[in-house]
């Protein structure tokens, strides 16, 4: 049985017999049927606390809130305000920065990694085929998550050791098949450091977020004034992501470690649900040029399938393609991220409509690749009716 059905499996099982039940008690920010509804969503994935930033053809209308930052008795409740870690939708904000890098001529996404880092990079299956920078926001480079990647968490490897391990790497040809990789699209943040010899945070602060108005950061330590969320996993019920406790050990990123941060571009982005919805819109339409139309058309264009999937996505360069009428009768285009028990979730029509759902833990349940906390918001927001309405 694959891992995610085994997955579904434990809570479709589990969580009825230990009884556990969702702390949110009503949802504040629409009409009342609408927090109802919305209520009854949110208590049937056992969400500990979310944010959910709605907007309409291009423009922000009701921001939904729920539920707790945290699980204590005395914890804040989750406000528009508050701040939540990412996940996964940091590759989306990643590929923002790199289209508006390209978008001013500062680079291009057809460079292969070895111009970056003036050294070699190959896979050693295929030491001739070049792996270049639009590889590693679509997932086609054949770097992969290496057993020694996850050791570099607690021991850290440098990034050139890391590229020079054949483990690296997949069998397969650059450019050709579809593997979703961490470790690539973290190290985008090394290239870029090493190139423009500024910090990526300081590069996403100077060219993506503040042109952009929005209040975001990979720099945890910029944070300690700020309300962040914990991040608590359902099953077994448990705190993984405690927020005060990172926050006081946090250093700052403003100097530049090029063979250092390959963790910040894929995951550890924090901002509120209403900023993500801004970077959203921007991921929609440009921006008034602030992305070219070519870089749009790379960002939305879908050039691979996520394989062995029951659910119709595809992935181009930072976002998926959702186009599945199973799910909703229009193809949405997005970002999800899964970490310490958070699902968060975003997406958008063609007509820039959509939402972006940010919370601070919540049922890890999939069907196929997406998160069925995303395939219900979606049928929410989309006119779809989900399960919990019927």
């Amino acid at each position: 049985m694959p891992a995610g059905n085994l997955k579904n499996t434990l809570y479709q099982l589990a969580l009825p017999i230990l009884g556990l039940r969702s702390p949110i008690a009503s949802v504040q920010g629409g009409s009342d049927d609408e927090n109802a509804r919305l209520c009854r969503l949110l208590r049937s994935q056992h969400a500990v606390g979310a944010c959910i930033q709605r907007f309409e053809k291009g423009r922000l209308t009701e921001c939904f809130t729920a539920g707790n930052a945290r699980m204590e008795p005395s914890a804040p409740p989750v406000t528009a305000e508050t701040v939540f870690r990412t996940a996964s939708i940091a590759k989306m904000v990643t590929a923002l920065l790199v289209f508006r890098l390209q978008t001013l001529d500062k680079l291009n996404v057809c460079e292969e990694l070895s111009d970056f880092l003036g050294v070699p990079v190959q896979n050693p299956h295929y030491p001739q085929a070049p792996i270049t920078l639009g590889m590693l926001l679509n997932h086609t480079s054949s770097i992969v998550d290496s057993p020694a990647y996850f050791a570099s968490f607690q021991q850290p490897v440098s990034l050139t050791e890391l590229l020079q391990n054949p483990a690296s790497y997949s069998g397969s040809l650059p450019g050709l098949q579809f593997r979703y990789s961490n470790f690539a699209a973290g190290s985008i943040g090394c290239l870029l450091e090493k190139r423009f010899h500024q910090s990526f945070e300081q590069l996403a602060q100077e060219h993506l977020f503040q042109p952009l108005g929005v209040s975001a950061t990979f720099d945890l330590s910029a944070l300690k004034e700020k309300p962040v969320a914990d991040s608590w996993r359902v099953l077994p019920r448990e705190r993984c992501f405690d927020a005060e406790k990172r926050m006081a050990a946090a250093i700052s990123l403003d100097e530049p470690d090029p063979e250092r941060h390959y963790l910040l571009a894929s995951g550890s982005l924090f901002l509120t649900a209403t900023d993500l919805a801004k970077l959203a819109l921007t991921a929609w339409n440009g921006h008034d040029g602030f992305l070219s139309p070519e870089c749009l058309s790379l960002m939305q264009t879908p050039t691979v399938p996520w394989p062995r999937q029951e659910v119709c996505l595809r992935h181009g360069m930072g976002l998926l393609k959702l186009d599945d009428p199973a799910i909703v009768k229009k193809p949405l285009w997005g970002h999800q991220g899964f970490a310490y028990g958070a699902v968060n979730g975003v997406f958008f029509d063609e007509e820039g409509s959509g939402f972006a759902c940010l919370n601070s833990g919540v049922s890890e349940q999939r069907q196929g690749h997406l998160a069925v906390i995303n395939r219900d918001l979606i049928r929410f927001f989309f006119g779809e009716a989900s399960a919990h309405d019927r």
